[in-house]
């Protein structure tokens, strides 16, 4: 069985009634009013706040308790800075004084090379004390310089006058390194050495000289006690004993 179409009709009638729709919604929409009325916006007031305000006026914060400063410590006692020790160095000499005491020096250093060499008697040959001298300057204390940090390899002799105190009051160096710094060092060095004076005839001190080589073999530093010191300091013993045995001695 054949059912007949109609399939033209149907066209026609679905483009004119979508034309309707169209048409119709072309004439609402502008009548339609979706966003309505604006709302006016109210200006805002701009308020200052002072720092640590959280802009609630009705909380008062309660004020910091008031903290006393504490009491001043009463200054301590000022201590009385030590009296640096004057290192009396040389003063300019005129040619005749320089060329003497370079003789005493020479001579001094010689004899002491021949003190370290021995007679064929067996005997130490020693340099002749001065006219009224026993027993001569004996080295305490004191530190040598530190030679590690500098390149020179060498002696640096020093002639030092000591009066009858103990107290440097005059350097000589009799032998120079050639270079400030390093003669500098044995200068400071001089400042902590402490002396035990020399001793005349009659056990008294007095004033002398004592010549002092500072080896620089990049050793660190320590205290000075050299060959001539330990014969200066038994000789010492056994002067001031025998003086001491003289006074017990009963009398002829």
């Amino acid at each position: 069985m054949r059912f007949k179409s109609y399939w033209r009709t149907t066209v026609v009638a679905a483009i004119f009634l979508h034309f309707f729709v169209c048409l119709g919604l072309a004439l609402a929409l502008p009548l339609l009013d979706f966003e309505g009325a604006p709302i006016a916006a109210q200006e805002m007031e701009v308020v200052d706040l002072s720092e640590g305000d959280d802009g609630n006026a009705d909380t008062e914060k309660p004020e910091p308790p008031e903290v006393k400063p504490p009491a001043p410590e009463p200054p301590a006692p000022e201590k009385p800075e030590p009296e640096p020790e004057e290192l009396v160095l040389p003063v300019e000499m005129s040619p005749t004084e320089a060329a003497e005491l370079d003789e005493t020096v020479a001579e001094m250093q010689k004899q002491e090379e021949e003190a370290k060499k021995r007679g064929e008697d067996g005997k130490d040959v020693r340099p002749p004390a001065p006219p009224n001298q026993e027993v001569g300057t004996i080295i305490s204390s004191g530190m040598t310089p530190d030679t590690r940090g500098t390149d020179f390899r060498g002696t640096v002799g020093v002639l030092v006058d000591v009066d009858a105190q103990g107290k440097i009051v005059g350097v000589f160096l009799s032998r120079k390194s050639g270079r400030f710094v390093v003669d500098q060092i044995v200068l400071n060095a001089l400042k902590t050495f402490k002396f035990e004076p020399a001793l005349d005839m009659n056990g008294n001190p007095m004033k002398t000289k004592r010549l002092i080589n500072f080896p620089f073999d990049g050793s660190g530093p320590h205290p000075f006690d050299d060959d001539e010191n330990k014969r200066m300091r038994a000789k010492r013993e056994l002067f001031l004993r025998e003086r001491q045995q003289q006074g017990n001695a009963p009398a002829n």
